[in-house]
């Protein structure tokens, strides 16, 4: 069984939200996940913040997204993301898509606004492992 490293298990990034949305404004919440995920992993941090809204954009910039990723990035390369998960939360559009490393399974949380802008970002280990 691979394990986590100690700091990687730590690894959890929430960013608050801010005011609670009750609609999706034509954006598909789906894309705008993957897109984000997807232009993390290529290394275009300027383009994924591109989609934070404003509150994102203060907490978290590119340079800081860009660490994140590398912290990330020590669990191995990508060997798989599973479908989303999309679900509502005090007004929000939520996507969770399970990322299996080389060395752990992480839930990477993307929450999305009424605007259809990034509004949160959360990695976390995966709690069930075996689920995909």
């Amino acid at each position: 069984m691979n394990r986590i490293p100690r700091f990687l298990a730590a690894l959890c990034l929430a960013i608050a939200f801010v005011v609670p949305a009750s609609a999706q404004d034509g954006a598909d919440p789906t894309a705008t996940a993957a897109a984000v995920l997807d232009q993390m992993e290529a290394g275009d941090f300027e383009a994924a913040t591109g989609d934070f809204n404003d509150q994102m954009k203060a907490a978290l910039g590119a340079t800081q997204l860009a660490s994140l990723q590398l912290q990330i990035e020590s669990a191995g390369p990508v060997q798989s993301r599973g479908d989303a998960q999309v679900s509502s939360r005090d007004g929000y559009t939520v996507v969770v898509h399970r990322i299996q490393r080389e060395h752990a399974a992480l839930d990477a949380t993307v929450a999305i606004d009424a605007e259809g802008k990034v509004a949160g970002l959360h990695f976390a280990p995966a709690a069930d492992t075996t689920a995909k």
